[in-house]
């Protein structure tokens, strides 16, 4: 060592401690990466060698399972081992065959030229995944539950689910041109002598389907849609005030002619709004018409019987 480093050693020892630290903690440091490498090195080894093994293991069971079906062939095809495997019948295409038919719009939307637009349309392949909003547009458009009813006259089953969401109702009795009717029972009364419109709605086909099949009709009867208007202001007055709604109805031909109808007749009197004065609304139901008998006839059958 030099004679100016051993006296620099000795004015400035706290410089070379620094440096012997330094070197010291380089020297660990170096110390630990190799003990890094030296350790993932030891995994990678590892676990190539599982999966090594893991290989070799699946390949094994294939070969004894390939082993084991080829020395139990017969076994394999016995009669009793393979019941419930195939049908013991055979198969009729004319009867086993389930045909599912898709009406217009029932996987998309309904153009409807009045409007300009199209409306949902629900089927039991969509009714979970339309949403609220769209539930309320069947509601609120007009024709939109006509052309539901329509696509869905064979499925009374999801024109109830239609007419048991709450948005449609709610949408459907605060329609600008059906509020201020089940508001004002006067109001409600005046349309109902209006014979052009209700002529127009029942000859639509739609509605003679729907009046031909007791089962939508009392499905119809009993939701929540029916409910909502059953309990608005202006039918409620007529529920509590029956005189009244039988002379609006008598006054109807078109409301007249329901009374006759086995599905109307069936759904007023199961309804829980009108069950009380079901037999005031519909009266006795008619019997049917028998010609009376020509005098003619009556005294040739009488002189017949006395041969």
């Amino acid at each position: 060592m030099k004679t100016e480093e051993i006296i620099d050693r000795l004015r400035n020892p706290q410089k070379y401690n620094q440096k012997v630290v330094a070197a010291e903690k380089k020297a660990q440091e170096e110390q630990e990466v190799r003990t890094q490498n030296h350790t993932f090195l030891n995994m990678l080894a590892w676990g190539m060698v599982i999966c090594a093994l893991g290989a070799a293991a699946i390949v094994m069971l294939s070969v004894l399972n390939a082993k084991n079906r080829a020395e139990d062939i017969t076994a394999a095809l016995d009669p009793k081992n393979i019941q419930g495997l195939a049908s013991n019948t055979d198969f009729n295409p004319s009867k086993d065959v389930t045909y599912v038919q898709i009406y217009e719009g029932q996987d998309r939307n309904v153009a409807v030229d009045e409007l300009g637009t199209t409306l949902p349309i629900i089927n039991r392949f969509n009714y979970q995944s339309i949403t609220p909003k769209n539930y309320g547009i069947i509601g609120m458009a007009p024709w939109a539950l006509t052309e539901n009813f329509a696509s869905n006259i064979k499925d009374p089953e999801i024109i109830r689910y239609l007419l048991n969401r709450e948005e449609v109702a709610k949408a459907f009795i605060s329609r600008n041109d059906v509020a201020p009717l089940l508001e004002d029972p006067q109001l409600l009364a005046a349309f109902t002598q209006d014979t052009v419109k209700l002529n127009e709605f029942f000859e639509s086909n739609t509605v003679k389907q729907v009046l031909t099949n007791p089962d939508i009709v009392r499905k119809i009867g009993g939701s929540r849609f029916m409910s909502y208007l059953l309990t608005s202001k202006s039918i409620k007055y007529y529920r509590d005030h029956p005189a009244e709604a039988i002379k609006v109805i008598n006054a109807s031909p078109a409301l007249s002619a329901l009374r006759q109808n086995a599905g109307i007749r069936q759904a007023v009197t199961e309804n829980y709004y009108l069950k009380s004065i079901a037999s005031q609304l519909l009266g006795p139901a008619r019997t049917a018409y028998a010609p009376a008998a020509n005098p003619t006839q009556k005294q040739a059958s009488r002189k017949t019987s006395k041969k």
